[in-house]
């Protein structure tokens, strides 16, 4: 939808067209910016686990949780907060320290490392590695 705003400091001028924006508009993007918050907030938890374990002298970490969602079930929830994450770890690695290699558990039989996101009903498995100059990443 489209709306014409008279401009009250021009008289008989018009502004430009302004969009009104829908309640599906809004609730869609309110979803994204839950479901962001919730990727975030899996990478936060991934990372603190990674800096306990780069403390203790490990190199790589299998982890896995459960995938959040809006919904709690939700199919289209749950694959959307893992492309996020894959994107925010992906995103990462361009810019520094980082995770040298990401793996996801494929749980279907036969059971793969693979890399891209894959999750088995509502559980994800990753698997990552990193090098000892990366330990500044989780920090």
């Amino acid at each position: 939808l489209y709306l014409c705003i008279p401009d009250p400091s021009h008289s008989g001028s018009v502004l430009e067209h302004s969009m009104v924006v829908t309640l599906a508009e809004r609730q869609a993007t309110q979803r994204s910016r839950q479901l962001e918050l919730l990727a975030v907030e899996l990478l936060r938890s991934l990372k603190s686990s990674c800096q306990t374990a780069h403390a203790l002298g490990r190199r790589q970490l299998t982890w896995g949780a459960v995938v959040p969602g809006v919904q709690a079930g939700r199919e289209e929830d749950m694959d959307d907060v893992l492309a996020m994450l894959d994107q925010k770890m992906t995103e990462d690695q361009k810019l520094g320290p980082s995770f040298k290699k990401i793996e996801w558990c494929k749980a279907q039989a036969p059971t793969e490392w693979v890399p891209q996101p894959a999750r088995f009903g509502s559980h994800m498995q990753v698997r990552v590695h990193w090098s000892d100059g990366d330990g500044i990443y989780f920090e």
